[in-house]
């Protein structure tokens, strides 16, 4: 009987020890897109750390729903993980606009320095609030602007002009300050609309443009750099306390760690596509003294100041001005 028992132990004890954790990650980006590839990365680290332990499932491209969707299944615990805009996470803590505040970021560096810096250390516990655990912050890049119609050089060029813009407050912000119309059309909607010419234009990084082919539909393209996105890898609190804290230790870095990747990947690829655009697409790119662009932000500025509160506004601020030293 002792020895009956002892291999119930095991076998049981086995079990236990064997059972795999699955952690599903849902996101907008395409398997070829840096975040794509840095969320394969970043699967198949956590999945060999763990011996197997944590499971990763991975949903990119929209597969679970539109991103703000996405999130809010992660917000209810129906997805574990997802790496959402922060004009997604905008529309439950409000503060997240301030990122978007139109030239804001005068560069890569800056934008790193601050988020994973003042403003890292402001979220955390905000998005802790929602019951959201963040483990780093990816990229999207700095937003530019394309059109079908013609050269865009300064903001009375854009006048009139229907420009797409996710459901992102600020985006639309700067559209309407800079005289055009702004039309939300989601994500998984943009390539179509394009097609169609339903809109003039859209706003998106580099690698957005030249992952989703807009530059089939798109002839014009204008860099501005107007302002920085990232993906925000965030995971449910309850799915987060299903790990051990070594697991979460391990989750953690892979994170990081694949985030750091999508950020280089990204910035590397951005001077490759765009002389490729003007080489062999045959896209015109202006590249337009940015002094009239933002001397027409002041609307977009004031309507950013009332969605965020003017403290928080003066807070993100601060931050940008220690930060541009």
């Amino acid at each position: 009987m002792k020895k009956l028992a002892l291999a119930m132990m095991f076998v049981f004890g086995s079990g236990c020890a064997l059972a795999a954790v699955e952690l599903k990650l849902g996101h907008f980006a395409s398997d070829t897109h840096p975040c794509g590839i840095a969320a394969m990365q970043f699967k198949a680290n956590v999945e060999k750390r763990t011996n197997g332990e944590v499971k990763i499932s991975l949903f990119g491209n929209n597969a679970l729903g539109s991103p703000p969707e996405v999130l809010e299944q992660v917000m209810i615990g129906a997805v574990d993980m997802s790496l959402s805009g922060q004009d997604q996470l905008a529309k439950h803590l409000p503060f997240y606009d301030v990122i978007s505040t139109p030239f804001a970021f005068k560069d890569y560096a800056m934008a790193d320095k601050i988020i994973d810096g003042d403003f890292k250390t402001w979220a955390e516990p905000e998005l802790a609030k929602k019951g959201l655990v963040h483990l780093s912050d990816w990229e999207w890049g700095f937003r530019q602007l394309t059109n079908s119609k013609k050269p865009v050089i300064v903001p009375a060029d854009l006048k009139g002009m229907k420009i797409r813009t996710p459901p992102a407050f600020a985006y639309q912000a700067f559209v309407e300050a800079a005289g055009g119309n702004a039309v939300t059309i989601a994500f998984a909607e943009l390539v179509m609309a394009m097609k169609t010419g339903v809109v003039d234009g859209q706003e998106n990084p580099v690698g957005t443009i030249y992952d989703l082919k807009i530059y089939e539909t798109q002839p014009y393209m204008t860099i501005l750099n107007y302002t920085y996105s990232s993906m925000v890898h965030i995971v449910n609190k309850k799915s987060w306390d299903k790990l051990t804290p070594e697991q979460q230790k391990i989750v953690a870095e892979e994170s990081s760690i694949a985030a750091k990747s999508a950020r280089k990947a990204l910035r590397d690829a951005e001077a490759i596509q765009l002389k490729d655009l003007e080489t062999t697409k045959g896209i015109k790119v202006a590249r337009p003294d940015l002094a009239p662009w933002k001397a027409a932000m002041g609307p977009a500025w004031d309507k950013v100041k009332v969605r965020v509160g003017a403290d928080n506004f003066k807070r993100f601020m601060d931050m940008v001005d220690k930060n541009s030293k």
